[in-house]
């Protein structure tokens, strides 16, 4: 079973889509605007295949 790092952002358009969920956070994540994925738990990784 997938387990999900939350919370997770995606526009409305993608609502009803799957979710594969391969990376967590934000590569780029400097952006001065954006507060989506400033905690620690959230800082961007690659899932391993295993996950």
């Amino acid at each position: 079973m997938i387990e999900y790092v939350t919370p997770y952002f995606r526009p409305p358009s993608e609502g009803k889509s799957f979710i594969l969920q391969a990376t967590i956070g934000c590569s780029h994540n400097q952006c001065t605007y954006c507060a989506m994925y400033r905690q620690e738990e959230q800082r961007f990784r690659v899932r391993p295949m295993e996950e």
